[in-house]
């Protein structure tokens, strides 16, 4: 079994198109899992609406450690 992760879009009709450029004249069994997404336009408006949502002044960040200095990726 193979598998084949890919974006697509699915338009009007309701047909998606997956072009298998490997595979011709046979059988296969296919079985679909989806997940919708959201654009980011819709993304970045969910997460606004939350900005400033804590009004608790005891909601903190605590300090931080320093971070140890990385090695060059050179």
């Amino acid at each position: 079994m193979q598998s084949i992760t890919l974006k697509s879009h699915i338009g009007s009709d309701g047909l998606l198109k997956v072009h298998l450029p490997d595979i011709r004249d046979t059988d296969i069994e296919v079985v679909i899992v989806y997940q919708t997404t959201l654009s980011k336009s819709v993304e970045t408006a969910f997460l606004s609406q939350f900005y400033g949502c804590i009004q608790d002044d005891s909601f903190i960040r605590h300090p931080q450690n320093e971070q140890p200095e990385r090695e060059s990726l050179e």
